[in-house]
Order: C-alpha cells, then structure tokens, then sequence
C-alpha cells in the first residue's frame, strides 16, 4: 500500500523532471540563461512548434525568422552617368575622337574612343560599323569612291635613324587593310577625285604620282626650270577639282589645277602650282617673301587662283594665282609668340566666312573683315583643335577635331 503511494506521488514529479530539464538545457545551448524559459514558447501555449524561430526580443521588435536573413553583400559600383556636352560628337554612347572625310562627298568616316571605326554616308546623320580593330589611326578617303583608303604615316625626316613606316590601302572601306612594299615610308597626299587609283604621295625628299592604286610609282622631280623638289619638300596638296570650263554645262572634278606646299631645310615654305598633273611646277611666292612653317594649303573649289596657306605668321591668301598675296593675322598675334604649332588646319563656308583651327579653339573671319574673331559659347572654346571638315553635302555643319577631347560639331549659323 505504501508502495503504490509513493508511486502516485512520485510519478508527476518525474514526469515534470522529463521535460523541463531537456528543456532547459536546450535553452542553454541556444544562449538563453540556465534555469530561464526564455525563448521556448512564442505565446506560452505547450505547442513547442517554431520553437528554434525566435529568441525573446526586445520589446517593439519584430524578429526575422531563421533562413530568411539575406547574406550580406559588398556594395555595388554606382554606374556612370553618361553625360554629353552639347556640341560632342557621339555615336551612342561613345565619344567620336576623330572624323575624316572630303569636301566633295557626303561620307565621313568616325573612330570612336574604344577603338572602333564607323562610317557614314549621310554626313553623320547614321552609321553602321566598320570594325572593331582598324590597324591604322589615319587615312586618306577617295571622294570619287569612298571606299577607297591610303594610309600612311610616313618617315620622319627630322631623325636619320627613324624606322621605316608601312603604307596601306583599303579597298572595302577600311573593312580590310593590304600594305603595300612599294610605298614603305611614303605619306598620301591628294587623290585624284575622278580615279580612285590615282594618288601623289611623297617621301623626305622626292614627289611621286601612282595610276595603279599605289602598287608603282613614278617619281615627280618638277621638270620646270625652278626645280623646286630638288630644295623643298612636298608637305601638303590641294586640287581646285571644281572650276568649270568654258564649255562646260555644269562643273565635274578634274585635276587640272594642283596646288603644293614645299619646305625647305630651314622650314620656310614656298606654294606651287601646277596644271599638268604634276609635271612641271610654278613657284607662286615671291623669292622674297617666306612663308614660316606653312602646315594647311585649301583652294577654293569653285574660285579659281583662290587659296589660303597656314603658317606660323597667320593666313596667307591670294585670289590671282599669287599676283598679290594678303596675310591675315589680326587677332591671331598671340599665336605668334607660341613654339608649337598653334595654327593648324583651315576651310571654308560658301558665304565666303573662314573658319581656322587654332591652339586655343576655332577663330573666323567673314570674308569683308580682316580681322579673325573667336568663336565662343562653345564646348571646345579653348581647346586644342586639329583639323576640322565640311561637305558640299552638309555646308551648315562644321565638324571640329580637337587632339584630346574627341569631335565636336558646329552649326553655321544662316548657312
């Protein structure tokens, strides 16, 4: 009797002891303190379920549940945010960092800032890809077919010891490049706006003609009396591909006006013309008169005897086949004093307005004045400009290379 008492005495006891010391050692191993039943019921309910989903939290928290805690991760790159000045020149989203073309034909050639070439052959309007990987940086573009190119950089005359520099030729519009043995250390001139086979080209010291697309040349040595190859070199050409004949009902390119920039040991240039194709030369300049560091030579395409020559001095030009020659540098006096080249290319609008690339941004001059005025309010206002390009296509917009910051474009006002 005694037995079975102690038993029923005994046996809630025992069964307590089953569960809450367990219990309370799972706590423990939890983290909660030993002897407290903190975390073990969310509601005080006997359900155990979700037992392990919450600790006691402190009081206005909501806990989050185990296994949905995101697992922390290193803050991500902002991206860049693509902003264009006003007047660069892009093909979305890339900078355009150089534009070449020709006076006389609509297409325009692009290499953008990662390296790839484009073209286009609505003045920019659209472009499609040419490659990924053009092996050359520069190049001459045939007007009469634009898929004709010549490349080359040529040697440098400077030193004696300069590498040889390679020719290339592309005849899918950059799409494939040949170089050409024999055209090593020649840099491509003028091309012949009729025949994208005919080129001139020269070296450090002779003027060559090629009829076959530069596979052959033939040496140009000026036959006429002066003999002005013999003392200069040929830097820079031009054609006047325009002028009309007499007979003519409407005006077609030609080559029989060709006009060329020599220097001499000294740098001092002289500007020849030349209406057999490169035969015989006539000195336009005056014996007298030199003209310092000529870089850029533009005839005018319709106004025959109508050229401008840049120079260290300023901007040489004549109307009358070099009869009279007027330099224009007022406003350009602080070029003068710099060392490097400070004046570097120069065009033309159909108004008769001048437009010059200078070190320190673009300059004009409208054809009454005789003054060269800066052209402000731009994004290359002061930058170092290049090269610049306008099309018989497209005259109101003038496309301005600058060496640093990419292309840029401006529109001529009332063109």
């Amino acid at each position: 009797m005694r037995f079975l008492l102690r038993t029923f005495v005994l046996l809630p006891a025992l069964l307590l002891a089953l569960v809450v010391i367990p219990s309370a050692a799972f706590s423990v191993a939890l983290g909660a303190s030993p002897g407290s039943l903190d975390g073990w019921l969310v509601d005080g309910s006997s359900d155990a379920t979700g037992f392990l989903a919450f600790t006691s939290p402190p009081p206005g928290t909501v806990p989050t549940p185990p296994g949905t805690v995101p697992t922390p991760r290193p803050p991500q790159p902002t991206p860049p945010v693509l902003t264009f000045l006003k007047d660069q020149a892009t093909i979305y989203p890339h900078i355009i960092k150089k534009v070449i073309g020709d006076r006389l034909s609509p297409t325009i050639y692009a290499f953008t800032e990662n390296g790839y070439l484009y073209r286009s052959d609505h003045d920019g309007r659209l472009w499609s890809l040419v490659t990924t990987a053009a092996p050359v940086e520069d190049f001459l573009m045939s007007s009469a077919d634009p898929n004709v190119l010549y490349s080359g950089a040529g040697v440098d005359c400077r030193d004696p010891r300069a590498p040889n520099q390679p020719f290339f030729r592309s005849t899918d519009g950059g799409v494939t490049w040949r170089e050409l043995p024999t055209a090593i250390n020649l840099r491509p001139l003028l091309i012949d706006p009729t025949d994208p086979m005919r080129l001139f080209a020269a070296d450090c010291n002779m003027l060559y003609l090629s009829m076959d697309g530069g596979r052959s040349w033939q040496e140009k040595p000026d036959n006429a009396a002066g003999q002005l190859w013999l003392t200069h070199r040929v830097i820079e050409m031009a054609a006047a591909a325009l002028i009309q004949e007499d007979d003519e009902a409407a005006p077609t390119p030609h080559w029989r006006q060709l006009y060329a920039i020599g220097v001499d040991g000294s740098g001092n240039g002289v500007v020849a013309f030349s209406d057999d194709e490169g035969e015989t030369w006539v000195n336009l300049v005056d014996p007298a008169t030199a003209l310092e560091a000529p870089r850029a030579i533009v005839a005018h395409q319709m106004q025959a005897g109508l050229i401008w020559v840049v120079t260290a001095q300023g901007v040489w030009t004549t109307s009358d086949y070099g009869v009279n020659w007027t330099l224009y540098n007022r406003g350009l006096r602080e070029f003068t004093t710099l060392r490097a080249p400070a004046l570097n290319a120069i065009t033309y609008s159909n108004d008769g307005a001048l437009y010059l690339a200078t070190a320190r941004g673009l300059y004009t001059k409208p054809g009454a004045d005789a003054a060269w005025k800066k052209v402000t309010g731009t994004s290359f206002d002061g930058l170092y400009l290049s090269g610049l390009l306008l099309t018989e296509s497209n005259p109101s917009l003038l496309w301005v290379n600058s060496a640093e910051d990419g292309v840029f474009v401006y529109r001529l006002a009332n063109r």
